[in-house]
């Protein structure tokens, strides 16, 4: 039998819809390293698979710009990547998004935390503005009130 806080942990999970995933590699930047910070993210069920999309850009100084996008439908998908996102991210870090939740998402059930790039090539997820990768979770608003599922989502272990 399920306590209450572990039926609340695993709904917060299944209430994520979809995960977006996205980062930007400038000129100057290793593209295997990009893609190297990128996998580090992931759990194990997702890195073997070819998630990310790259997109050769030009910048406005003709200068070269890669994106690499990947986006995450399958409820397995979503919720590997959920669960071990959250496991990963420090409690500091989580209280830190929590406090500042508005500034994070929207009226639309999206929740967006970027974190620090290079951190993440060395294995740590840690909030960070510069250099980021991207992830925005959408929360499914017919699952329960939003801000409560994404508070019960930064409260899993």
């Amino acid at each position: 039998m399920q306590t209450k806080g572990a039926r609340c942990r695993k709904l917060s999970v299944h209430a994520v819809q979809s995960v977006e995933i996205s980062a930007i590699a400038h000129a100057t930047d290793n593209l295997e390293k990009v893609q190297a910070a990128l996998t580090t993210i992931l759990p194990e069920s997702l890195k073997g698979r070819q998630l990310f999309t790259r997109r050769y850009l030009e910048g406005h100084y003709r200068n070269s710009i890669t994106t690499f996008e990947a986006r995450l439908t399958q409820p397995a998908d979503v919720e590997a990547f959920t669960s071990n996102f959250f496991r990963h991210l420090s409690k500091s870090e989580k209280f830190r998004i929590e406090r500042d939740l508005a500034l994070h998402s929207d009226a639309e059930g999206n929740l967006y935390v970027r974190i620090d790039k290079q951190r993440a090539f060395t294995g740590i997820v840690e909030v960070g503005e510069e250099d980021p990768i991207r992830i925005r979770f959408k929360f499914n608003r017919l699952s329960g009130e939003v801000t409560q599922l994404m508070k019960a989502a930064l409260e899993a272990e």
